[in-house]
């Protein structure tokens, strides 16, 4: 396990290393784009780190990594999880880089407040643990995987609301309590883990 989670971070590291300088000079954008309430940048720099397992399992596809995997003294679960940790890691990294940049923005514009800082961040999670398909291929998961993005994205542009300044921010409901987004977090969590024993179920069986 632990040399087939080096593997993914040394490929990650080689190949998509730019996406994190990408993410990175995003959320910076991000900062000064809050000046209006509008957190698209960073919400969209979260989605850029959680594409990064799909990007790995690209490569492996690609590599035909799967048939040397099979001949590799490692399960099933082994194999598909590091991926599943990688997205869980993204997860981290893009919380850690919003928190950052929600934080410079909060010192320096009045339209960051709690409710727009608590959104953004979960706004950030929903995009990052979107779940990993191994039956259908990279292709055609990528597909269901833009399309999952583009109706929270939906979802999101639904939840716009303007406050008492007229500035219009990208808000959960302010219905929600602090239960209600543990719940959301708790059942995203849960949703995640069930997508990855599903992945280990189909792992070998992906569409050419």
């Amino acid at each position: 396990m632990k040399g087939l989670l080096l593997k993914d971070a040394y490929q990650a590291w080689y190949y998509a290393k730019i996406v994190v300088v990408v993410a990175v000079v995003m959320m910076g954008v991000g900062v000064i784009s809050m000046m209006n309430g509008a957190n698209f940048f960073i919400v969209y720099a979260g989605f850029l780190l959680g594409m990064m397992p799909m990007t790995l399992l690209a490569y492996d596809q690609t590599s035909k990594f799967n048939e040397y995997g099979a001949a590799l003294p490692a399960t099933k679960e082994q194999l598909v999880g590091c991926k599943y940790i990688v997205g869980l890691c993204g997860l981290v990294l893009a919380e850690a880089f919003a928190a950052a940049a929600l934080g410079v923005a909060q010192l320096h514009w009045v339209a960051v407040d709690s409710a727009l800082v608590i959104s953004t961040l979960v706004q950030v999670g929903m995009t990052t643990l979107l779940p990993l398909s191994y039956r259908f291929g990279y292709e055609k998961a990528k597909v269901g995987f833009y399309f999952i993005a583009g109706a929270l994205s939906a979802l999101m542009g639904f939840s716009v609301a303007a406050n008492e300044d007229g500035i219009v921010r990208n808000l959960l409901p302010q219905s929600i309590s602090s239960l209600g987004l543990l719940g959301i977090a708790v059942v995203a969590l849960v949703l995640y883990a069930l997508s990855w024993r599903l992945s280990v179920a189909s792992y070998g069986k992906a569409e050419q």
